[in-house]
């Protein structure tokens, strides 16, 4: 199976880690039998701890305020860094800013 591994797909390993998981053994013990290498198994874990650290779900709150037009913009400051938001802005890319800043700060 070690040859095949850089081919498995994500539901693939998905379904391998979810084995693992409910198999009881240590993570050599399971590896062996599946003919892996442990720091396969645990680069994939940490690879979708990672991956769902960074797709926490965000809720958006809609701002409704007299006092801001169109051309306004905002500073969002966290820790020592300051960032600046107006109209239009990427959300993802601001999501994935306050993500790193909170990491850091």
């Amino acid at each position: 199976m070690s040859d095949m591994i850089k081919k498995l797909s994500i539901n693939e390993w998905d379904a391998l880690i979810n084995d693992y998981r409910t198999s009881g053994l240590a993570a050599a013990q399971w590896c062996e039998k599946q003919g892996l290498k442990v720091h396969q198994l645990h680069f994939q874990i940490n690879k979708r701890k990672k991956q769902k650290r960074n797709d926490q779900n965000i809720q958006w709150i809609p701002l409704h305020s007299n006092s801001i037009d169109s051309s306004s913009a905002i500073t969002v400051k966290i820790g020592n860094a300051e960032i600046l938001v107006s109209d239009g802005f990427n959300k993802k890319l601001f999501t994935e800013v306050v993500n790193s800043l909170q990491v850091l700060c």
